[in-house]
């Protein structure tokens, strides 16, 4: 067995990695790409009032594709208890810019810290999510290799 092959883990990475993440609940909607600053979201944080923004879905979890109507109900779960926190957030999707994986509806949380949104995301059985401090540069935040 080679071991510079890549594993469905790396794949499944890089394509987190890839994505774009839109978000399309903002007057005017963005897209944000990570390790890249996004003017957009820095504006975004200035209205708000909030230094730092989690982008969360509660689609798929652990990766694994489910039916639509149970995707549903888990973001439904997830825009629940972020109303419960008193959290802002703005509808997003996760898409996969080669057009390979749908697209998964998601938030962008605003002022979510980085603990809060790991939490979240381990809480919705998550294997990654998108998180951004005061740089406005979105980073993968991994909840779990496999």
């Amino acid at each position: 067995m080679r071991t510079d092959e890549p594993t469905g883990n790396d794949v499944l990475l890089a394509a987190y990695r890839a994505a774009h993440y839109q978000v399309t609940g903002a007057p005017t909607p963005f897209v944000m790409r990570v390790g890249e600053r996004s003017a957009q979201l820095a504006s975004v944080h200035r209205v708000h009032a909030v230094n730092c923004s989690a982008f969360i879905t509660a689609w798929n979890p652990g990766s694994v594709s489910r039916p639509e109507d149970v995707n549903r109900a888990s973001q439904v779960r997830l825009e629940t208890e972020l109303t419960r926190l008193g959290v802002t957030f703005l509808a997003g999707i996760g898409q996969d810019p080669a057009g390979v994986w749908p697209g998964e509806p998601s938030v962008l949380a605003l002022g979510v810290s980085r603990s809060e949104a790991v939490r979240l995301g381990r809480a919705f059985d998550q294997r990654a999510i998108v998180w951004s401090g005061e740089t406005a540069i979105p980073e993968l935040v991994i909840l779990r290799a496999k």
